[in-house]
């Protein structure tokens, strides 16, 4: 698995808008632990790396955006 990590959407606080005004924190805290597995994932091509590279992104932007403290509540919460 690449290494390489985005450093983040093109414009950051659009992006985080858009998801602050679209999900609600128990939607984005089930999206991070669905995208848990992507890290696991086996790749065999550059594109299949980039392409997981990218998901893994993702997660961790939400879950930055939440924080783990909250994550761990809601899924607590949300009895996952």
């Amino acid at each position: 698995m690449s290494s390489e990590r985005k450093s983040g959407a093109v414009n950051q606080k659009a992006f985080d808008k858009v998801i602050r005004d679209n999900l609600s924190p128990e939607g984005t805290a089930a999206l991070v632990m669905a995208l848990q597995p992507a890290g696991s994932v086996p790749t065999t091509t550059r594109e299949g790396e980039r392409a997981i590279d990218e998901v893994l992104w993702f997660r961790d932007t939400l879950l930055d955006m939440i924080g783990v403290e909250t994550f761990n509540r809601t899924m607590d919460e949300l009895g996952f």
